[in-house]
């Protein structure tokens, strides 16, 4: 075809191509501020010529399609570095609540606590027996162990806090989910002929939001679909399909994957970035490892100030008293983990002296009982230490319910220890001035709480003899200050399991470093925050380059389909004016 025909023809397309062209351009220019939004673009192309009278005459334009302005690649990138930052964000958020929590700012730091701990130590050793010493130290030691109870709940409410928020991001990880599913059945629909660029908008967006939680993988599919696997190679949507997470595990906090079959995925330790990998992070290796270095540095703390307060002697010799850690079965040794003692680890050979005081005060028989302790296999249980103990004249020992022992002295006598090279008496809780094995637990004797007279500022003379302004233990308890103890040191790795080394320090150096550690973590998190966030910053401005609306482009997009459509209505005007001529004609 050729001739006038034709020109109408052609106009006519132009028309509409310019005003496609033109109804693009508005459409790009409404959603110039809209998240998500990929500019589109007309795609004209020419349509196939005719052959006429030996000649090829072109037949115009059509419209192709209307194309989606977007870089996948730098979308993929923009979406990892995204969900990096966001890890990193969650996390330095959280380690500011953390940095707060050990801030040493006031006077209640467990800094402050420890040194005045040691000062009133040497105010007991200054003056033995004096009452108002012996009262402040202890008021003071229940301020010490209230601020370990203290920062080992706040770990609590941390890792509590960060369980909902695991939780909650879960749930809109589901919700997310569900919406691909529903947006990729609208795409698979509306894509029989044209590609639905709004919606994989939307989706697009879902997606990179959804990445912002956890870690995922996409994969298009042949019918335009979008298939996304998250840890562990787990699906979380495919096709018009989702699958739910949930929190699961015997303590409810554990990240898992429902599928088609119903049986659950632990895929906790596999999520490493977004929000959800900054949280997991936060609680299982963060926190996880400052809690129990906390626990590990109260632990230490108990023992060493037991320890040697069992060597001493306070104003007076017990007439009853009972141990403060119990064991499962005492039929087991106590240096072994079989009996369930707390310390059955710091026992070793050895012995301690148990003296017998009568009324008047006087050593029974003039010596004391040498209690033999043998902490290997086959070695001493509970039951045959107060089997031991109980053999002595005028002294009564027995294993208690609750597994514990007690030592009663008949009445009119008194009894005390003295010279323990096996640690045993620490172990189960005699004669010793804190209770508990960690932040958590740490406390005071219900001993001493009861009688002050308790607290063993002084050591046993070689003849028996109990000496009122005896210092001697009180000095040493002070001096613990300076004393080089192994403390544990743990390291939480979620994802290879937690380990745990050993530091030899004083019991104040090793909080020092704690803190010191806390400051350091808390820079690198800042620091991968700072980097990440300076790349996605890079890597949207390299898309809004590419796919953003640039309104300069669309005006000047708007004149160019104006003129175009201008001159094709030209066209048929003057096709219309040589049609009249030619009629005329006749």
């Amino acid at each position: 075809m050729s001739g006038l025909g034709l020109v109408f023809s052609i106009a006519r397309d132009a028309l509409a191509a310019q005003q496609n062209g033109i109804d693009v351009t508005a459409h790009n220019v409404a959603n110039v501020d809209t998240p998500g939004y990929c500019r589109q673009r007309a795609v004209h192309e020419a349509k196939e010529p005719a052959p006429y009278g030996g000649l090829m005459f072109g037949r115009g334009v059509d419209t192709a399609q209307v194309l989606r302005i977007s870089d996948q690649f730098i979308e993929n990138r923009l979406m990892r570095q995204n969900s990096n930052m966001l890890s990193y964000k969650e996390m330095e958020n959280y380690m500011q609540v953390l940095e707060g929590v050990f801030s040493e700012d006031s006077e209640t730091s467990v800094s402050s606590l420890m040194a005045d701990f040691w000062n009133l130590w040497h105010d007991v050793a200054n003056n033995p027996s004096g009452t108002s010493e012996r009262i402040a130290l202890y008021e003071h030691s229940i301020s010490v162990a209230q601020q370990f109870k203290s920062l080992s709940r706040d770990f609590g409410d941390i890792e509590t806090d960060l369980t909902q928020a695991v939780s909650s991001g879960i749930n809109r990880i589901n919700e997310i989910t569900a919406e691909i599913a529903d947006v990729n059945a609208e795409v698979v629909r509306s894509e029989s002929g044209a590609i639905a660029n709004d919606m994989r908008d939307k989706r697009n967006a879902l997606v990179s939001e959804l990445a912002g939680y956890i870690d995922v993988k996409t994969f298009e599919q042949s019918n335009g679909s979008l298939s996304i696997i998250t840890a562990r190679g787990c699906v979380l949507v495919q096709g018009n399909e989702s699958y739910d997470l949930d929190l699961g595990g015997d303590n409810g906090d554990r990240v898992q994957w429902s599928g088609s079959g119903g049986s659950a995925v632990d895929i906790t330790n596999y999520i490493n970035t977004g929000k959800l990998g900054g949280w997991l992070d936060m609680r299982d290796e963060i926190a996880a490892k400052y809690k129990s270095d906390l626990d590990a540095l109260a632990r230490e703390l108990i023992w060493t100030v037991n320890q040697q307060h069992s060597l001493g002697v306070g104003l007076e010799a017990f007439s009853s008293v009972k141990g403060s850690y119990a064991v499962s079965d005492s039929s087991k040794e106590l240096g072994s983990e079989d009996c369930g003692l707390e310390y059955y680890d710091k026992l070793s050979n050895g012995t301690f002296n148990l003296w017998v005081y009568d009324s008047g005060g006087n050593v029974v028989n003039g010596v004391p009982t040498s209690i033999t302790i043998d902490a290997d296999t086959g070695g001493t249980t509970l039951t045959s230490l107060a089997a031991q103990i109980d053999a002595i004249d005028d002294i009564s020992a027995s294993v208690t319910s609750d597994g514990k022992l007690r030592i009663d002295a008949d009445s009119g006598y008194t009894f005390a220890f003295s010279d323990d090279t096996s640690n045993v008496l620490a172990a189960i809780g005699i004669n010793t001035f804190f209770t508990g094995v960690g932040a958590g637990t740490i406390g005071l004797s219900d001993v001493i709480t009861s009688d002050k007279n308790y607290i063993s500022a002084a050591q046993i003379h070689s003849d028996g003899s109990i000496a009122a302004g005896d210092n001697k233990n009180a000095l040493a308890i002070a001096d613990l200050q300076y004393k080089l103890v192994d403390i544990a040191q743990w390291t939480c790795d979620r994802r290879n399991g937690n380990t745990q080394g050993c530091i030899r320090t004083t019991i104040e150096d090793y909080y020092h470093a704690l803190v010191g550690s806390m400051g350091i973590t808390s820079a690198s998190v800042s620091r991968g925050r700072s980097f990440n966030e300076g790349m996605v910053n890079k890597l949207r401005e390299l898309r809004d380059r590419i796919s953003a609306v640039s309104l300069d482009e669309e005006m000047t997009n708007l004149i160019k389909y104006q003129h175009a459509y201008a001159a094709a209505a030209k066209l048929i005007t003057a096709s219309d004016e040589m049609l009249e001529t030619l009629l005329e004609t006749k």
